[in-house]
């Protein structure tokens, strides 16, 4: 369902473990050639010992970056969180009346406790995240395309190989918290060959959410089928419009 208003909500696009803003280009162009406002998160930040960018991890800290760039925003907002970009979006839309919408994009998606399912985490990429001596955490390069971009042009994987930083070493959640998406509307979209999130994993999640969407793409619909992000987000932004 779409509403006449010609002033969609924004759109915002919260990315995953190692990744950056960089990861939605395809996505922001796709939703700015539409109308429709977008702003992407950056969930990184530069590491003082090291002098490197790295992924924030801790739950806090996470929680703290979205909520920010939500109040920077007037009007209506459809948030969007990839993989581990879900924790922050369980957290930092509570409070926040200007968010409409939550979608899961093969996203963590934690109860209140923080659990996810067993069966929800390839152990394959279990077994390929390296641990730095200063517990901040990378993948085998070996094992990256397999895991996150099997879909994906040579150009699209190329270019990510590029910018994957290292990620801070933190659990999810580190206490018991309320959750979003058990007070504001919520899709979940199941990527059906995703290699690092595994199907069955995300469709025992995606029961918490009030729409399933199922698509049959890897773990980055952004770079492999922009397309099917763009469309989705188009029309919840319509949906929610001011």
């Amino acid at each position: 369902m779409t509403t006449s208003s010609t002033t969609p909500a924004t759109v915002v696009l919260i990315h995953g473990a190692w990744h950056g803003p960089w990861c939605f280009d395809k996505v922001v162009a796709g939703l700015e050639s539409r109308g429709v406002p977008v702003v992407t998160v950056d969930r990184r930040r530069m590491h003082e010992a090291s002098g490197e960018l790295r992924g924030v991890t801790d739950s806090d800290e996470n929680e703290a970056i979205v909520r920010r760039a939500f109040e920077e925003i007037d009007g209506p907002i459809v948030a969007l969180g990839h993989s581990f970009g879900g924790v922050s979006l369980t957290t930092a839309p509570l409070g926040n009346d200007s968010v409409k919408h939550l979608v899961y994009l093969t996203a963590i998606m934690p109860d209140t406790e923080g659990t996810i399912p067993d069966n929800f985490v390839n152990p394959e990429l279990i077994t390929a995240v390296v641990p730095g001596e200063d517990g901040s955490t990378t993948v085998q390069e070996d094992k990256i395309r397999y895991a996150f971009y099997h879909q994906c042009s040579d150009e699209d994987y190329e270019r990510a190989l590029g910018l994957l930083v290292r990620d801070e070493g933190a659990v999810p959640f580190d206490a018991a918290r309320d959750t979003a998406w058990s007070k504001i509307t919520t899709t979940y979209v199941v990527c059906t060959e995703d290699q690092a999130l595994l199907a069955e994993g995300q469709r025992t999640l995606a029961r918490r959410a009030d729409r399933v969407v199922e698509w049959a793409t890897d773990h980055s619909p952004f770079f492999s089928a922009p397309d099917l992000v763009v469309e989705l987000l188009d029309n919840l932004a319509r949906e929610y419009a001011a």
